[in-house]
């Protein structure tokens, strides 16, 4: 599965379907942009040499490796064939497991990702916004529809989805000729909201000079307001005001000063809770809600991790081990793209010119992330090993781990492994410990 002109990934499979195999990684490269592999009710092989479904040129896959089978209610199963290496899915070995959106298969040196996948997909070119899951597509289009118009727009995603990335993408595609100004209202001190946001006259307060404020810096452009929801409950009818007259009234004056701006939104809290809560007001969510759209956070589309990592790292021809990959494919990113980019970032630095960049070189900061250390790879022991622990005591401990494997192995200085066979032992669920 490398992007070269012999093109060794081969998808026979055609039946358009909502749940997809995207693949992502084979043989220390990313495919950039990922395969689809759509799965019909009969099944898609999987292989290194299959006549009908997906063939991998991967040496590490068996001939006949594994099947991918479709339920008429639309439920995907994956069954492993008697696989020298063995079918992963999630970093556990499975016979036959059903999947779901985000389950990360690994066979062989190669990577797949279960995505969903909408029959008829619009996409855009928005170059700023990287990504080849069906959420960015949207995101692009969303972006090429609304641009151009006055809507107002709120955006809503959490810390480090790319919210700026988007309120850019929407003024570069409005035509506005003024300037886009970037505000972080949970950045600014209540008592100077007033001020910095409309502006102020000269003596309006103890050694003030005159100063023109967000608004009127940006007249003619786009004021993107991030973290919205911190906004001051005092302030937002005279920001409600200002949007609605497309004026401001600059502190110590009462004379209104036009103020022609386009709002872009953001906030990675639930408005409509700080509404019932009347921490926000209704009317103003209600205008800032004209136009809007929901950014997933990474973890929930996965088949875009290792596109983003090998677009920051210098682009498709980057190469890395397959414990690599799916160490970053199986992370959380609690900081989702932001936390991406700086991990690619000390990744670059820590490595030599045109090395494979591998997880066990960079296992200390990938540690810190809490990325999961490459299956071959057992968690160390101590001198005297501790006596296995008892189903109670093993439940305590995936309790306090919630239900993370790799934390449950450190601390008992086992293999995941190991803790994996104590798990099936006692008869546990480790979906039960995840929260």
């Amino acid at each position: 599965m490398q992007e070269t002109d012999t093109k060794p990934l081969i998808v026979t499979a055609t039946e358009e379907a909502r749940t997809v195999l995207r693949a992502v990684f084979s043989v220390e490269s990313a495919l950039v942009p990922p395969a689809i592999i759509r799965v019909a009710e009969n099944g898609v092989m999987i292989g290194r040499d299959v006549a009908q479904g997906v063939q991998i040129d991967d040496a590490r896959i068996s001939r006949h490796h594994a099947t991918v089978r479709r339920s008429r209610a639309g439920q995907l199963t994956i069954a492993d064939e008697q696989s020298k290496n063995g079918t992963f899915v999630n970093g556990v070995r499975v016979r036959e497991r059903g999947l779901a959106h985000g389950d990360v298969i690994s066979v062989g040196d190669s990577c797949l990702v279960v995505a969903e996948e909408p029959t008829h997909a619009n996409d855009t070119d928005v170059p700023s916004l990287l990504g080849d899951s069906a959420s960015m597509r949207r995101a692009r289009s969303f972006i090429t529809t609304v641009g151009p118009t006055p809507r107002t727009v709120l955006l809503v995603a959490e810390t480090g989805c790319g919210k700026e990335v988007v309120a850019r993408g929407l003024h570069e595609a409005s035509g506005l000729t003024g300037a886009f100004v970037a505000v972080n209202c949970a950045a600014v001190p209540d008592s100077l909201f007033e001020s910095e946001l409309f502006g102020h006259v000269a003596g309006a307060f103890t050694g003030a000079t005159a100063q023109p404020g967000f608004f009127r810096a940006a007249i003619g452009g786009t004021l993107f307001l991030d973290e919205i929801g911190e906004l001051p409950i005092a302030l937002q009818p005279k920001l409600l005001r200002a949007i609605q007259e497309r004026a401001v009234v600059p502190l110590g004056t009462t004379r209104p000063v036009p103020c022609p701006v386009r709002i872009i939104a953001a906030t990675n809290q639930d408005l409509t809770v700080r509404v019932e809560r009347g921490a926000f007001r209704a009317d103003l969510f209600a205008r800032l809600f004209e136009a809007h759209i929901a950014l997933p956070p990474l973890r929930e589309r996965r088949e875009d991790i290792l596109l983003l990592f090998a677009s920051a790292l210098g682009g498709a021809k980057v190469r890395m081990t397959h414990s690599l990959a799916e160490a970053l494919l199986l992370h959380d990113w609690s900081f989702n793209v932001r936390d991406l980019l700086a991990a690619a970032r000390d990744i670059a630095a820590a490595s030599a010119e045109g090395a494979i960049f591998d997880v066990i070189t960079f296992q200390k900061r990938l540690t810190a992330l809490g990325l999961k250390a490459p299956r071959s790879t057992p968690a160390p022991r101590p001198r005297s090993e501790a006596p296995p622990p008892n189903a109670e005591e093993l439940s305590k401990i995936l309790r306090e781990k919630h239900g993370a494997v790799v934390d449950v192995a450190r601390a008992l200085g086992r293999s995941r492994r190991q803790v994996y066979r104590w798990i099936e032992k006692y008869g546990l669920r480790i979906e039960d410990f995840r929260s």
